[in-house]
């Protein structure tokens, strides 16, 4: 009987099998022309480059499949389009494979809230609260959150709903790529069309951005009066919406909270003047 050999891993083998695998896990890759010492033609070895830098790693589920992108985007039109439910549509996102986010969070971080209410909140990415919790909106950022909507009478235990554009925290908190939210756009664009709410709230230049298909920044987005179509085609029936500056913003310039208040009370007028009960 034959036996098989595995091939020993030269130390630049090694180097570049670390490099790909925290590519694909959507992690930064060091500089490796900074890193000395080890192959005579490279510089590098495995151990090199784990000294120079160490990812912060946090427990995750592992990605089995992952997918060309534009393979990957199909699937993921495909799969929100099947769902007629929320619990349809909260398997489908958590089994979907092919966005490599998923592979470093520790959560689907899906919704809170009360289903069903005329408000829904749609923020930006999770933090590592909501990773953890896999709810979103936690956190300091949150908690502050929770205070600007109290202060107009919504509440996510009571009469709003929340949930993220992306659903799996980007290591260290980087901002998502163009790919990636292109990948969660179909999921979110289905939940907001199962939630049918009466009115958005959009927290956050991201979402904004994404989900009305525009390149404005927060602070021109945050000034205009909005209409989101429902459906990915844009067709669907018109829902009032509104943006505001993201919490997480407001906690490090609290000099634009009381622009953020002038946003909220603009908000809870339309809805009020729309005849919308919360």
């Amino acid at each position: 009987m034959s036996m098989l050999v595995r091939p020993s891993l030269t130390p630049q083998g090694a180097a570049l099998a670390l490099a790909q695998w925290w590519e694909l896990a959507g992690l930064e890759i060091p500089d490796l022309s900074k890193v000395r010492g080890g192959n005579p033609e490279t510089g590098l070895t495995a151990s090199t480059i784990v000294q120079s830098q160490e990812p912060n790693l946090t427990p995750a589920r592992l990605v089995q499949g992952s997918h060309h992108p534009q393979v990957a985007l199909v699937q993921a039109h495909r799969l929100a389009a099947a769902c007629t439910s929320m619990d349809a549509l909260y398997k489908a996102l958590d089994a979907f494979e092919g966005c490599r986010l998923k592979a470093n969070a520790r959560t689907t971080v899906f919704a809170d809230g009360r289903q069903g209410a005329s408000i829904m909140v749609i923020g930006d990415v999770p933090g590592r609260e909501d990773d953890e919790a896999g709810k979103p909106f936690l956190g300091p950022a949150g908690g502050l959150l929770d205070k600007m909507l109290g202060s107009i009478g919504l509440y996510r235990a009571t009469n709003c709903y929340m949930t993220n554009l992306v659903p799996w925290r980007p290591p260290g908190d980087r901002s998502p790529t163009a790919e990636e939210i292109a990948l969660c756009r179909p999921f979110v664009v289905r939940h907001i069309e199962l939630a049918a709410p009466k009115a958005i709230l959009m927290v956050g230049g991201l979402t904004g951005q994404t989900l009305l298909n525009s390149t404005d920044g927060i602070m021109k987005l945050r000034s205009q009066t909005l209409d989101y179509r429902l459906g990915l085609d844009a067709q669907g029936a018109s829902t009032y919406a509104q943006c505001v500056f993201a919490p997480t913003y407001l906690l490090n310039r609290p000099i634009e909270k009381a622009a953020a208040w002038q946003d909220l009370k603009r908000f809870a007028q339309k809805i009020s003047a729309m005849g919308i009960a919360i």
